[in-house]
C-alpha cells in the first residue's frame, strides 16, 4: 500500500471540520425551526454518528480495495435518513449530505465520486416523491452535489499533478546527485591519470589494476578482469576476485570516441542493475582514454625506445662488462699476490664476490634491455593455463602492479604454471586458486588448493616436477616452499626479490 500524499491528508482534515461545522448547523437549525421532537433528535444522533464515525476511521480504510466505496454508500444512507427524519428536500442535513461524494471525490476519483453523488441524489429523489413533494423542490440540492463533485475533482487532478511534479523532482535531484558524484569520482581519475602523466610514472599494468581494484569495492562478492587491446589481441593487465561460480557474467568494453582499446569482465553475485552497469561504464571511461594515450605514446616513441634500448645494452655489455671483469681479474692477482696476508684475502675474496654478483646483475639488465616488453605475468599465466580444462577450476587473483623482469618473467611463469597443473590433476579439490602480489623486481605468489594434500618430503620414483621447480626457482633467485597436509590441501608459496 502506497503512502498517502499530504494533500490528501490536509483535504481529508478539512472535509471533516467542514462536515462537524454542517453537523452543529443543521442540528441548531433543526431544533430552532421544529423543536427537540423525536425525528429531530434521531436525525442528530444519526447525523452525528455519521461525521463521527467518517473522522474516526483511519485514512488507510479509505484506501483499500471497495473501502471508500463502502464507506461513502454507508453515510450516504445515513445522511438520507437524517434528511427524511428533517424535511426531505428542506431539510438543514441536507449539507450534511454532501461529505460522502466529497470524500468519495478526493480518495476514488471523478467516477466513484460521480457515482456516489449520483445515488445521493436519487434517494433524495425518492424521498422528495414519497412526501408529496414537487421533485423541482429537490433540484436544487441534485444540482449542488454535481458542483460540489466537479469542483472537489478539479481541486484533486491539481494536487495530483502538483504532488507528482514534485515527485519527479525529487526523482531527478536525486538522480542529479548520483550522477554528479560519479562525475566527481571520474575528475579524480582523471586527475590522478594527469598527476601520474606529469611524474612519468603513468604504467598501464598500474591503471588498470587501481580502475579494478576501485571498481571491484563498489560491488560487494565481485570478480573481475581488465585487458587493453594490442597488436595481437586482448592482453590481460589485472585480475581481481573469486568469481561466483552461480554469478552473472557482464563483457563492458573499454572505449573511446572513435576507438575500442579494451575490455572489462565483471561477474557478480547477483545480476547488476541499469544504473549500476551505465556508472560502471563511465568510471571506465577516463581509463579508455588512459590506455588510448598509452597506446599512442607507445606508437610515437616506440622506434626510438627499441633503439635506446638497444644502445644502453650495447653499452653496458661492451663498456661496464669488461671494466667489471677486468676488475675481478685484478682482484684475484692480487689475492694471489696476498697469499701470505690471510686478512687482506678474505677481503679480496669478498670484493671478488662483489664483482662477480654486479656482473651477473649487468648481463640480466642486458637481457631486459635486449628482451622487447611482453605480456604481463597475470596474461602469461592465464594463457598458460588455459588449456587445464574441467575440474576444478582456476582462479587467477593476482595484484600485478608492474610485470617481472623480463630476465626471469619466464621462469616465474613455468614454477606457478607446473603447481597449478599438479593441483588442477591430482588435488581432487573443489577450486584452484592464484593469488599473490608482484611489484617489477619484488613478488609473493601463491597457488592454494583444498584437496588431499601430499607429503613434500617424498618424491615418487621418475616424477621430477617438484625438482624442478626448486631448480628454476633457484635459479633466478628465488624461493619456493610447499606447504601440505593430506586431507587439508596444499599451499605452494614462490617468492623473489626484497621490498
Amino acid at each position: 500500500m502506497t503512502a498517502p500524499a499530504s494533500w490528501e491528508q490536509r483535504v481529508h482534515r478539512s472535509v471533516v471540520i467542514g462536515q462537524f461545522v454542517a453537523l452543529t448547523v443543521a442540528i441548531i437549525s433543526d431544533l430552532v425551526t421544529n423543536g427537540p421532537s423525536e425525528e429531530s433528535l434521531v436525525a442528530a444522533a444519526i447525523g452525528s454518528v455519521y461525521a463521527i464515525g467518517s473522522a474516526a476511521l483511519p485514512e488507510a480504510w479509505y484506501r483499500r480495495r471497495l473501502g471508500v466505496e463502502s464507506i461513502t454508500l454507508a453515510g450516504a444512507f445515513l445522511t438520507i435518513i437524517a434528511i427524511t427524519l428533517t424535511g426531505g428536500a428542506s431539510s438543514p442535513y441536507l449539507l450534511l449530505s454532501m461529505g460522502p461524494p466529497i470524500f468519495a471525490t478526493v480518495y476514488g476519483g471523478l467516477r466513484v465520486g460521480l457515482t456516489t453523488g449520483l445515488l445521493s441524489a436519487g434517494l433524495l429523489a425518492l424521498v422528495t416523491l414519497s412526501s408529496d413533494e414537487p421533485i423541482l423542490d429537490a433540484v436544487p440540492a441534485m444540482a449542488l452535489y454535481l458542483v460540489f463533485i466537479l469542483l472537489v475533482g478539479v481541486i484533486r487532478k491539481l494536487l495530483e499533478d502538483i504532488h507528482q511534479q514534485n515527485v519527479n523532482l525529487v526523482a531527478e535531484k536525486e538522480t542529479a546527485t548520483q550522477r554528479l558524484e560519479a562525475l566527481e569520482e571520474i575528475h579524480a581519475v582523471l586527475l590522478k591519470l594527469s598527476e601520474d602523466v606529469s611524474a612519468g610514472r603513468l604504467n598501464a599494468v598500474e591503471v588498470g589494476a587501481e580502475t579494478l581494484d576501485t571498481i571491484l569495492t563498489r560491488i560487494p562478492g565481485a570478480a573481475g578482469k581488465l585487458a587493453i587491446r594490442g597488436d595481437e589481441g586482448l592482453v590481460m593487465l589485472a585480475a581481481r576476485g573469486v568469481p561466483d561460480p552461480e554469478g552473472e557474467t557482464y563483457q563492458i568494453p573499454i572505449t573511446t570516441a572513435d576507438s575500442n582499446v579494451g575490455m572489462m569482465e565483471l561477474v557478480t553475485p547477483d545480476p547488476l542493475p541499469d544504473s549500476d552497469r551505465k556508472e560502471v561504464e563511465d568510471y571506465l571511461q577516463p581509463l579508455g582514454i588512459a590506455f588510448a594515450n598509452l597506446q599512442l605514446l607507445q606508437d610515437i616513441a616506440g622506434s626510438a625506445v627499441a633503439e635506446e634500448r638497444l644502445r644502453l645494452a650495447r653499452e653496458m655489455h661492451d663498456e661496464i662488462g669488461p671494466s667489471l671483469a677486468s676488475l675481478g681479474l685484478s682482484l684475484d692477482l692480487t689475492a694471489m699476490q696476498q697469499a701470505d696476508n690471510p686478512e687482506l684475502t678474505a677481503d679480496l675474496k669478498v670484493l671478488r664476490s662483489n664483482v662477480t654478483k654486479l656482473v651477473e646483475d649487468v648481463r640480466a639488465k642486458v637481457a631486459d634491455l635486449r628482451t622487447a616488453p611482453g605480456p604481463t605475468f597475470t596474461a602469461r599465466l592465464l594463457q598458460s593455463t588455459s588449456g587445464m580444462e574441467g575440474e576444478p577450476p582456476i582462479v587467477i587473483d593476482l595484484d600485478e602492479r608492474r610485470p617481472p623482469r623480463s630476465a626471469f618473467i619466464g621462469d616465474l611463469t613455468s614454477v606457478v604454471t607446473e603447481a597449478v597443473r599438479n593441483s588442477h590433476q591430482h588435488s581432487h579439490a573443489s577450486k584452484v586458486l592464484v593469488s599473490g602480489r608482484i611489484q617489477r623486481d619484488w613478488g609473493t605468489v601463491q597457488v592454494v588448493d583444498d584437496g588431499v594434500g601430499f607429503d613434500p618430503t617424498i618424491v615418487p620414483h621418475g616424477h621430477f616436477g617438484l625438482l624442478g621447480m626448486r631448480e628454476r626457482a633457484e635459479k633466478i633467485g628465488a624461493t619456493i616452499d610447499f606447504n601440505s597436509k593430506s586431507g587439508v590441501g596444499t599451499v605452494v608459496t614462490l617468492e623473489w626479490g626484497n621490498r
